[in-house]
């Protein structure tokens, strides 16, 4: 290997940081030593070295490249970014996702952009969204008469099953509004008052609320007397308070380095459920085969033992109490919880974004729904449609209600 040839490895592996002056042959040897050591650690160490800082940099610089309608310079970053897999393999999806649309509708490269999209569908660290995105782009690339000379590459990518789940739809009063925030609407509520005589009466106000207030309310005149509105963070609540004790397990080497740690580094990475798996395996049997009570117990162990303690998966403020976290985990089932817990622990750095907003059940039935929320104009987003089609696979009742406005929108606050 020559000079220049170690020069250019070193570039490479730090993301286009160029050697402008080398000392001797033996300094290059030693960095290219130290590179050499960085691809050998861990994903959660990795993320403390400088090629991984090289490499966020470069991230970034597409971003503004493309503001820039520099889509050749972008494409060419992109590449590069994705030539490598030692630094952020968590960011590959988006370069991968991102590559394809600037090749295809930017650049008009149909068939550089094919070959992208079976590329990125082929990557094993392309995960959830990203992965249903590029799928989808194939889709409408097929469907588009622009393409149809193209047809013959298209029939190979690999597919994915996304399967729909049921719709509703319910009307409420937009409320008037400046500005360009999320939907407020009026909702009629009940309040009860007491009278002179002592004797209670009950009366109408109406007040404003989001579309998941009035969808929760709607839920409400169903029959399910218990809701929350946490979207992602009930389900992590659950997950915290049922793996506890393992996600903080000791004897695993370099998860926790400082006694500031809030949760082991290891937590957004593939490795959290390698370090972990006999203990995780040995809890989720534990699960599937759970009675009402050991349900009881294992959350309400947690809760006597950890109540207020920080953990970024556990929001103490989520249930009001323990007897309603208790009956949340008895009306979702082992079964349930179980088939949740392993996907949030085999890749919970991709998988905490997209749970439904509202959880909704009756205390009594044990009946529940698992309910996305949607206002005018939205739509689901690729990881949302993921775990709703997931989610009923593990026969959970999952609904997206749609919230639709009464009167005209362009009605404006003076």
């Amino acid at each position: 290997m020559t000079l220049g040839n170690i020069t250019d490895e070193v570039s490479r592996l730090h993301g286009k940081l160029y050697i402008v002056v080398l000392p001797d042959f033996f300094f290059v040897c030693f960095v290219l030593y130290l590179c050499s050591y960085f691809e050998n650690l861990p994903v959660y160490l990795r993320c403390f070295t400088v090629g991984w800082v090289y490499t966020r940099i470069l991230s970034r610089g597409v971003e503004v490249l493309q503001r820039l309608r520099m889509y050749k310079e972008a494409v060419e970053e992109l590449r590069n970014l994705l030539s490598q897999s030692t630094y952020c393999p968590d960011s590959r999806g988006r370069w991968w996702d991102r590559l394809a649309l600037n090749l295809q509708q930017h650049l008009k490269c149909i068939d550089q952009a094919i070959h992208c999209i079976k590329e990125g569908l082929s990557d094993p660290l392309v995960r959830t969204g990203h992965r249903l995105s590029l799928f989808q782009r194939a889709a409408r690339m097929k469907e588009s008469p622009s393409c149809k000379k193209h047809w013959k590459l298209l029939q190979d990518v690999p597919s994915m099953d996304v399967q729909d789940v049921s719709h509703v739809t319910i009307r409420g009063k937009m409320c008037p509004q400046t500005g360009m925030g999320k939907s407020v609407f009026l909702m009629e509520d009940i309040v009860q008052s007491q009278g002179q005589n002592e004797n209670p009466s009950t009366s109408s106000e109406t007040v404003m609320c989001s579309v998941e207030e009035l969808a929760l309310a709607h839920y409400r005149q169903q029959g399910f007397d218990q809701g929350i509105h946490g979207e992602g963070s009930t389900f992590s609540t659950l997950f915290g308070l049922l793996m506890w004790d393992i996600i903080f397990m000791g004897g695993i080497e370099d998860v926790f380095r400082n006694t500031y740690q809030v949760c082991p580094l290891d937590l957004h990475t593939d490795s959290f459920y390698e370090n972990r798996k006999t203990p995780i395996e040995e809890r989720l049997d534990l699960l599937q085969e759970a009675s009402v009570e050991t349900l009881q117990m294992l959350v309400a162990e947690t809760w006597n033992s950890q109540q207020g303690k920080i953990n970024p998966l556990v929001n103490w403020e989520r249930f009001v109490s323990l007897e309603q976290a208790q009956s949340l985990a008895v009306c979702l089932g082992g079964v349930f919880l179980s088939g949740l817990i392993r996907r949030l622990c085999k890749d919970y750095r991709h998988c905490r974004g997209g749970l439904p907003d509202l959880v909704v059940w009756e205390t009594q039935t044990l009946k529940y729904k698992l309910v996305e929320v949607k206002g005018p104009s939205d739509r689901l987003s690729h990881k949302q449609m993921i775990w709703l089609d997931e989610l009923h696979k593990l026969g959970a009742e999952v609904e997206v209600c749609h919230v639709t406005a009464i009167g005209a929108r362009s009605l404006r606050v003076s």
